[in-house]
């Protein structure tokens, strides 16, 4: 139960014993580095993600709390993200290699990946302040325990109970709203704003689980699993500004050419598989989502 709000509970005991072992963990991994540095790095990201989604559940408690608390881990995840940026190209050529690798395409990409891979060695080659950064978020996660003890939201069951429905539904709304533009537009930026609702949907499903096991769980495989097409999608779009920015890293003309056709086929499949996934993830209002959210949790606190 260690990422999960349980009904009944006063709700700041709840969210601070969560974050603190989310807070914790990052601390642990950052200063072992059991995997080895950038894999602690992007474990330590995940738990920063997680600590996001957390506070903004219950923002409307604590507004002041959430926007230094999620400025804080904003800004401690960005000093680290240097090297895993690089690395995520790397692995979006891969991808992109399984889908888009018929007749020259294969050489083309090949050679293409290895230009990345070497940029991603070069940036982590020159990053020798990485020690300093790491000890730096590691002070950040400590502040952030810290912080905790000055956390207060809503201690009637009813309050706090709407709290955690008003924040789930706001993300929700936005999320259908996300997905109607993106649709619209085909703008990438209204893409990565899907993506970034749907992950904060999917930490919710995890968080408020308790209330409704069966179908929060099944919505977070969903909605998983959306994350990740739309983490896909990202990639190339960060790639594709790359191109823009630094071609001679990519290859010649002719290189960048059948990159960004495959890039265009495989984004349209992405899009397309995402609409599937999200169709009955984003089904319902709303308000209904959220009166159904406060009933749901009011009678598993009884």
């Amino acid at each position: 139960m260690s990422y999960r709000i349980r009904p009944g509970k006063p709700l700041t005991d709840e969210v601070a014993r969560i974050a603190d072992h989310q807070y914790r963990q990052a601390i642990d991994i950052l200063y072992r580095e059991p995997d080895g540095r950038h894999q602690a790095i992007h474990d330590a990201r995940k738990r920063f993600k997680r600590l996001r989604g957390l506070f903004r559940l219950v923002r409307y408690g604590a507004p002041d709390f959430y926007a230094d608390e999620n400025a804080r881990l904003r800004d401690t995840a960005r000093t680290l993200s240097t090297v895993r940026d690089a690395t995520a190209l790397v692995e979006a050529l891969d991808r992109l290699s399984v889908d888009c690798a018929g007749g020259d395409n294969h050489g083309t990409l090949l050679a293409i990946r290895h230009r990345l891979a070497a940029r991603r060695d070069r940036i982590a080659a020159a990053q020798t302040d990485l020690h300093a950064r790491v000890s730096a978020a590691i002070a950040s996660c400590e502040d952030g325990v810290d912080a905790l003890s000055g956390l207060s939201l809503p201690k009637g069951r009813k309050k706090a109970v709407g709290v955690l429905a008003r924040g789930a539904a706001k993300n929700y709304g936005r999320a259908r709203q996300a997905l109607a533009r993106a649709r619209e537009t085909g703008d990438p930026a209204d893409w990565h704003d899907l993506r970034k609702r749907i992950k904060y949907h999917w930490m919710h499903t995890k968080l408020l689980r308790p209330a409704w096991p069966g179908v929060m769980k099944a919505r977070a495989g969903v909605a998983d699993l959306a994350g990740d097409a739309l983490g896909d999608d990202h990639d190339l779009t960060v790639l594709e500004e790359l191109v823009i920015a630094e071609p001679d890293e990519i290859g010649d003309a002719t290189e960048i050419a059948v990159l960004r056709a495959c890039m265009k086929d495989h984004s349209l499949a992405l899009h397309e598989r995402i609409g599937v996934i999200v169709k009955h993830l984003l089904h319902d209002d709303p308000d209904l989502f959220r009166s159904r959210i406060e009933a749901l949790y009011r009678d598993a606190a009884d």
